[in-house]
């Protein structure tokens, strides 16, 4: 009977451990079957399928058997996760060996509250032995206060595995589902010492004296206190060194960031140096032309006593082509102007036969973005394009490439808009909304947008991708 009420008991805990593991797994995978109906909940309806299995396969109370419990628990949700979830090996091994030690560890700093149960039936007992009516009841009280002290450990495990597991999930930034490299080794370390602790205090906590089972902890009550305050100290280890290297991948990435903005920087003055020369030359060359067709035409009006009209009219027609001599790019702006120059070039040269267009940008005085900020829109944005219509001639060596930069207002809005033609493949992150990078280095690519999309809200705006076939639109909103 009291082994009857004991499994009664464990049921809510095994739920729990059921939400548990589906919070924290679906952080950091999807599930094949996404599209399926409220999939994330399998994995929580298996482990409790593998608890109550695990239960009734393994009764016997050694020490043997309570470790073949632990590794058929470990690899039966091993096997699961590796058919159920999308993404590499590592991340699965991760996911599962992280769990199963944060759940042991757990068990184990709440398994020692059994000594307030324990002290209290002891003096129930004591209390009892001296009154005979008293005695009735014994088995009762000592029942009750056994179901209470298994509810307070379940109670502190699943409060101290919920926490632990909620800390980590707050702390993961992942770029992309699915995928987990080098740094499982560092996340590992620490949740392998927490279950090869559990598989020790497992063979350990049994021992045989005269041929009758006893348990460790009755030998040696300190233990009530030591076991739990390892675990505790290995699960903080668990949880901060998560977090540490959460904190060391953000500040790369903060870094990564800030090289190439340094770049784009220099790029930008490297630009608007070269444009400033072109401009000097230009003008130099309009002001000498001009003259010299200034004295020519009086010379040829002399000599043909006026009857000029055809020469005055190639003329006319030289004029106009000197005055476009100018750069073929006029945005309002000598940064802007200067940017987008010098990518449209890049790009001529990448990319052979590429229809570029700038014709309907143009920024006015309404719009209040500072030179620099318009810099590094123009410079990721049309990078990115760039790089689209490479990878798509390398693919489809007779499509067309083309890049059309327009802008617009609405209302109270400006909008830029950079249009570019790709291959039709992309991927968009579920949480940032943003395209996942195709390059293997994405701790540095991939910035792009995020600068990008970090002007535009500085501006009280964002920033969408829109994509139709092979038409990728990158299109930017701020106030004007």
């Amino acid at each position: 009977m009291a082994e009857y009420i004991m499994g009664i008991l464990s049921i809510p805990l095994y739920l729990f451990e059921g939400y548990c593991i589906q919070f924290f797994f679906g952080r950091f995978a999807e599930p094949k079957l996404c599209r399926l109906r409220n999939a994330q909940w399998v994995v929580g309806i298996v482990w409790i399928l593998i608890r109550i299995v695990g239960g009734w396969l393994f009764r016997e109370t050694d020490s043997v058997t309570l470790i073949v419990e632990l590794l058929f628990t470990t690899v039966s949700l091993f096997v699961f996760s590796v058919g159920w979830y999308k993404g590499n090996i590592l991340l699965k091994v991760f996911f599962v060996i992280q769990f199963i030690s944060l759940r042991e560890l757990a068990f184990w700093a709440g398994y020692s509250f059994l000594y307030i149960g324990n002290s209290l039936i002891d003096i129930l007992v004591y209390g009892a032995s001296d009154s005979m009516e008293s005695a009735g009841y014994l088995p009762v009280a000592a029942g009750a206060l056994a179901c209470l002290s298994l509810v307070l450990v379940e109670a502190v495990e699943g409060a101290l595995l919920f926490i632990s597991i909620s800390k980590i999930v707050k702390s993961y930034h992942c770029r992309e589902k699915g995928r987990m490299e080098k740094e499982v080794v560092f996340y590992l370390l620490p949740a392998v010492a927490g279950v090869l602790v559990s598989v020790l205090v497992r063979l350990l906590v049994i021992t045989v004296t005269d041929g009758v089972p006893v348990l460790l902890y009755k030998r040696y009550p300190v233990l009530y206190l030591i076991i739990p305050m390892i675990a505790l100290v290995l699960l903080g280890a668990i949880v901060f060194s998560f977090r540490i290297y959460q904190s060391m991948t953000a500040l790369q990435e903060e870094r990564a960031e800030k090289i190439v903005l340094e770049n784009q920087i220099t790029q930008m003055q490297g630009s608007m140096v070269e444009m400033e020369h072109l401009y000097d030359g230009v003008r130099s060359v309009k002001h000498d032309m001009k003259n010299h067709m200034a004295v020519l035409q009086n010379l040829i009006r002399k000599k043909y006593n006026g009857e000029d009209e055809e020469i005055r009219q190639y003329f006319e027609g030289m004029y106009q082509s000197v005055e476009q001599l100018d750069s073929r790019v006029h945005t309002g702006s000598a940064v802007s102007d200067a940017v987008v120059e010098s990518k449209f070039r890049y790009a001529a040269k990448k990319v052979k036969g590429i229809k570029l267009d700038a014709r309907g940008f143009m920024l006015s005085d309404a719009v209040t973005i500072k030179a620099y900020d318009m810099g590094i829109i123009l410079n990721n944005g049309l990078d990115n394009a760039i790089e689209a219509c490479m990878r798509m001639r390398e693919k489809q060596p007779d499509a067309e490439a083309y890049i059309t930069i327009r802008s617009f207002r609405a209302k109270n809005m400006y909008f830029i808009e950079i249009e570019n033609s790709f291959d039709g493949a992309v991927l968009f992150h579920k949480d940032s909304g943003l395209p996942i990078s195709t390059k293997e280095d994405k701790e540095v690519h991939g910035i792009g947008l995020k600068n990008i999309r970090k002007c535009a809200v500085k501006y009280g705006g964002d920033m969408d991708c829109i994509v139709k076939g092979n038409r990728f639109t990158l299109s930017v909103m701020v106030k004007s």
